[in-house]
């Protein structure tokens, strides 16, 4: 028996391990969620997600992102953000609600599209998000790779910075 629990524990971590995001892996996970969907319009590529329920995502001080859309059936998750990278190191922030029918998402405004900038200063890294309404900077703590359906995604959680 005792066997058995030290495998299935070992076999745990195989799938689920936490560790600092480099900026370069930060950026790749922007790279591949800047591409597109396919004509049929089913894609494999990652977008980047938050769980935004009671608008916790421009709210709280601790926020999760996911590099998968696929989080948000697999949690629950009802109302997201999307944080879609464009190519001028702007970032747009996609609200939607998929937990009614029919499932809709906000329009994108001026206020919605931020510039973005992401810096590694003593082994931290840091993203920064501004536009000509509001500011948002974030210490990204800590990142797991997972794996849901056969497909690796990180839990990226961060830190509110005032």
């Amino acid at each position: 028996m005792k066997i058995l629990q030290t495998i299935l524990f070992l076999f745990s971590f195989s799938f689920c391990f936490s560790q600092q995001l480099t900026k370069s892996e930060f950026k790749k996970l922007i790279k591949e969620s800047k591409k597109e969907e396919r004509k049929s319009g089913f894609s494999y590529y990652s977008k980047i997600i938050a769980n935004n329920k009671d608008s916790i995502f421009f709210k709280s001080d601790k926020v999760e992102i996911y590099s998968s859309n696929a989080v948000t059936s697999e949690k629950g998750f009802c109302r997201t953000i999307e944080l879609k990278f464009l190519n001028n190191n702007n970032v747009n922030f996609i609200d939607c609600q998929t937990c009614k029918e029919p499932s809709f998402c906000y329009v994108s405004t001026d206020k919605t599209i931020y510039q973005y900038r992401i810096k590694e200063t003593d082994n931290e890294l840091y993203i920064f998000f501004t536009n000509n309404y509001n500011e948002m900077n974030f210490r990204i703590v800590s990142s797991m790779k997972n794996k849901l359906n056969s497909r690796n995604y990180y839990k990226i959680e961060m830190e509110r910075i005032k």
